[in-house]
């Protein structure tokens, strides 16, 4: 039986594996695997969401930058890597909220994953503390107050693939053929339905 790092510490934990995915390439994969292999499946969720100011883009269709909404967001990640819909919480990656995974602060340790060039946006304090294998881990909450948050950051997988490469490219390839190279490339392998949507979005059809 596999003993995951977390029992060590002796008390539960929440890994929230936070980005905008936008979309989910085989790099965020890859990081997200290598948590669940360090702290247990149970134990790690996929933190997003899609806020006001995405909204107010879409809603004069642009589609630049956040171009996925968190529920196609959620459609391209269980898809593409079938990771379950209940494992992708639409909340803030830098402060999600445990609840919405049935989770108690008060009982539970909170980490914070992201690769390491969104982690950089947090700085350690009084709460935030950053990671280190073997620490005794510490509950979110303590009698009604925020205490502990741990930050645990990780370079991307294969190669540190780029989503806004990945946009940029579907934008300018013409052909469908080199199109779908890309997307395969990106991704780890096709699927049509996650192709088109992508496609349909990014290029206005």
């Amino acid at each position: 039986m596999r003993i995951f790092e977390v029992i060590k510490s002796n008390i539960d934990v929440a890994v929230f594996y936070g980005g905008r995915f936008q979309p989910m390439h085989k790099g965020h994969y890859g990081l997200y695997q290598s948590l669940v292999e360090k702290f247990g499946p149970n134990n790690v969720f996929i933190a997003t969401t899609f806020g006001k100011k995405q909204q107010q883009a879409h809603a004069v269709m642009d589609f630049d930058a956040d171009p996925f909404t968190f529920e196609e967001k959620q459609f391209i990640i269980n898809t593409m890597y079938n990771i379950p819909n209940e494992r992708i919480v639409n909340t803030q990656p830098y402060r999600p909220d445990m609840s919405l995974v049935g989770l108690n602060k008060e009982k539970n340790a909170l980490m914070l994953a992201f690769s390491d060039k969104d982690a950089g946006r947090l700085k350690p304090g009084n709460v935030l503390r950053n990671y280190e294998p073997g620490i005794k881990l510490e509950p979110n909450f303590i009698d009604g107050k925020e205490h502990r948050a741990y930050i645990y950051t990780s370079a991307l997988f294969h190669g540190g693939a780029n989503a806004s490469d990945f946009r940029s490219g579907m934008r300018k390839l013409e052909s469908d053929d080199a199109k779908k190279q890309l997307f395969a490339h990106y991704f780890g392998k096709m699927n049509d339905a996650v192709y088109n949507l992508i496609n349909e979005r990014l290029n206005g059809r």
